[in-house]
């Protein structure tokens, strides 16, 4: 929980989690939605998955035991990496094993005036190196991580390092480097670091202590639209339910196992208000058991402008619901790690058909936990078409969306679905239509 996450954030969520699972046994018997519940404001959620999958292996195949050498933890647990196996074996298991956090990488960078890619495998097969010879003989290996984790925390900081304070400062070569960029006499007796290592970048100049770690290049995250529709349907008559359509994410890769709007990801820039139009008949097609009624006109934002007519999707019988209005709702930017996506959302409104919500294909799968094979998407197909009919225009690729498992959610229930933070922009967003 504390990955990219302040501690303050943090303890609310670790007691409701251990209240909920105190052992192994409790997690393992659980699900995915369950578990994203409890996670759902920390974001990253697939570290929550990794938790649930791990715990789900230890049960059935390890005897409800973790294993006790880092070694078979990394190799055998679903999520744990080589520092997450170092940290919990020397200090569950006092076994002599380095760590490697941001905090330790920095502050052995520092002592070894490693200036060099902070990624690159040389680079990390040096900082490993230097951890494990640091740990290797230890009779509190759990202590010594964990001292040198507090000391790149507290006192060998990003800025402004308490060096004076420093245990290590009489072994740190960063410190030595920036005390020789101070000599006005003998600088000659001070070796030049970038004779002594090949695998150094030249330093900048005057060097520095917080000129290690070398700064890493960072890459400009990609750029995505995503076209989320807010599908409402109302039924007939004096009933004042409004019934929203949630889409269950695949259980692998972003906001797995999540629930979302139905979305057509990653369209072109350009896209145009009559593509965007056709979009929320086509996934419903594949969506619904039986499609949505054409004839439906989009509805306006504040400029008013003009209509569009949504396309025909089949025949149009009686029982059927009907598209009665598409309004825009402006954009909601929501920025991961490495994309930062644009949401362009439209609210959808369906009305008509049965008494309860239009039903929708493969519904029992949500509580039989399978998903769909994906399809050729009928959302771009009929934007493709719509594109072909003018110049200019821009449409979704090919085979973005997918059948998918599907819900419907009355409005006060939405905010307590397993969505991730980013549809609670959208949802925050779109009620500003209604607020």
């Amino acid at each position: 929980m504390l990955q990219q996450t302040q501690v303050a954030t943090v303890i609310p969520y670790y007691n409701a989690w251990m209240t909920k699972f105190p052992t192994i046994r409790h997690l393992a018997a659980s699900d995915i939605d369950t578990v994203n519940g409890l996670w759902k404001g920390l974001g990253y959620y697939s570290r929550a998955a990794r938790l649930l999958s791990g715990a789900k292996k230890v049960v059935d195949e390890l005897g409800g035991r973790l294993p006790n050498n880092a070694k078979d933890m990394e190799s055998k647990i679903p999520g744990v990496g080589r520092y997450s196996a170092g940290a919990i074996c020397s200090i569950a298991y006092n076994e002599c094993v380095p760590v490697l956090d941001g905090n330790v990488h920095r502050l052995l960078s520092r002592v070894l005036a490693l200036h060099a890619p902070p990624k690159a495998k040389q680079s990390l097969d040096i900082l490993w190196a230097g951890a494990t010879s640091m740990v290797e003989g230890s009779d509190r290996p759990g202590d010594l991580n964990q001292a040198l984790i507090e000391l790149g925390s507290t006192v060998c900081k990003v800025r402004d390092p308490s060096c004076t304070t420093c245990p290590l400062r009489q072994w740190c070569r960063a410190h030595t480097c920036q005390n020789a960029n101070k000599i006005t006499s003998g600088a000659n007796d001070v070796p030049d670091i970038e004779e002594l290592c090949s695998l150094c970048e030249p330093l900048p100049y005057p060097a520095n202590v917080t000129s290690f770690p070398m700064k890493a290049e960072r890459k400009k995250a990609r750029e995505e639209l995503d076209i989320v529709n807010v599908i409402e349907w109302r039924p007939s008559g004096n009933s004042d339910d409004r019934w929203f359509l949630l889409i269950r994410r695949p259980e692998g890769g972003l906001l797995a196992g999540l629930h979302e709007f139905p979305t057509e990801p990653d369209v072109p820039m350009t896209i145009t208000p009559t593509a965007m139009s056709v979009i929320p008949a086509a996934l419903l097609s594949s969506l619904l058991i039986k499609p949505p009624r054409s004839g439906v006109e989009r509805g306006h934002s504040s400029d008013e402008r003009s209509t569009i007519s949504v396309p025909s999707v089949g025949p149009s019988e009686n029982d059927k619901s009907r598209i009665v209005k598409i309004r825009p709702a402006g954009d909601v930017v929501h920025v991961f790690s490495h994309i930062r996506k644009t949401y362009r959302v439209q609210w959808v409104l369906l009305e008509g058909g049965d008494s309860s919500p239009p039903p929708l294909v493969t519904p029992n799968l949500e509580a039989k936990g399978e998903s769909l094979p994906k399809s050729r998407s009928k959302a771009s197909k009929a934007s493709k078409q719509s594109n072909s009919r003018g110049k200019n225009n821009s449409m979704p690729h090919a085979s973005s969306a997918t059948v998918s498992q599907g819900m419907w959610v009355l409005m006060d229930d939405v905010p307590r679905a397993n969505i991730g933070t980013g549809v609670m922009k959208v949802w925050k967003q779109v009620s500003t239509l209604w607020d």
